[in-house]
């Protein structure tokens, strides 16, 4: 029996008014117009493609119109396994919510501080996989140069020894799983994960379209927060509590 991926899409791009197929890469696209309760929506018959390799596509397919339109078009993932396409629900909106709010907190006096509550907000709010792990990585910057001496990054060297005092189970879960493959996670982490998003004239290069590698970065992610986490609380001793 044939499953279909339904994949939700935002974006301003040209869009069509009705369901439209399309050949694209191979495969065919089905192509749904937003509703009042629905997101404009992209259907693939998983058959002869994985999930990772057509949401890829569909990643290429956003990737085209973006380009043509000069608008941003997000993928919002969704789910596969029906026999025939079903439209995204609309995304409800997110809130935070609390009946009782005791906030005693100031603006933290350290500038090193403020940068790096304003490097982890971006992290946390930026709708990019790369681009998120790549905020994370500027806080550990803030604490170890990205420089070469005597045959030694500062920065990798730094992120070695933190990773021995990290706690945190998913990223230590990580941590255990690169060390089956890579003799130096650490190097692995600064060449594979931060390297590799901020460049792209060598490899290893991170393809923002390539869902295998957003999935190994959302992996890697657990490590390079929980680090940036420690550093915060234990080497600018900020509190995460409202309370002070």
């Amino acid at each position: 029996m044939v499953r279909y991926l339904n994949v939700g899409i935002s974006g301003e791009a040209d869009w069509p008014e009705e369901e439209t197929k399309i050949m694209f890469g191979g495969h065919e696209l089905i192509l749904r117009p937003a509703t009042k309760d629905t997101e404009q929506s992209v259907h693939i018959a998983l058959k002869g493609i994985s999930d990772v390799e057509a949401l890829t596509l569909i990643n290429r397919f956003l990737s085209v119109l973006a380009w043509c339109d000069d608008q941003g078009m997000e993928n919002l993932y969704g789910w596969s396994g029906n026999p025939v396409p079903v439209s995204v629900p609309r995304r409800s909106r997110s809130i935070g919510s609390s009946i009782a709010f005791p906030f005693y907190r100031d603006i933290e006096a350290d500038p090193k501080a403020r940068l790096a509550l304003a490097l982890y907000r971006e992290a946390r709010t930026i709708n990019s996989v790369p681009f998120e792990f790549l905020s994370y990585f500027k806080i550990l910057n803030m604490f170890w140069k990205d420089r070469s001496q005597n045959h030694k990054n500062e920065l990798v060297e730094g992120l070695r020894d933190a990773l021995s005092r990290i706690h945190d189970d998913e990223a230590v879960r990580r941590i255990d799983a690169l060390r089956k493959q890579h003799s130096d996670v650490a190097a692995y982490l600064y060449e594979s994960g931060r390297c590799a998003v901020a460049h792209a004239h060598s490899d290893p290069i991170v393809d923002p379209d390539d869902v295998s590698d957003l999935r190994r970065l959302s992996e890697d992610m657990w490590v390079i927060k929980a680090v940036a986490e420690f550093l915060i609380e234990n080497e600018l001793h900020v509190s995460r509590s409202i309370i002070g």
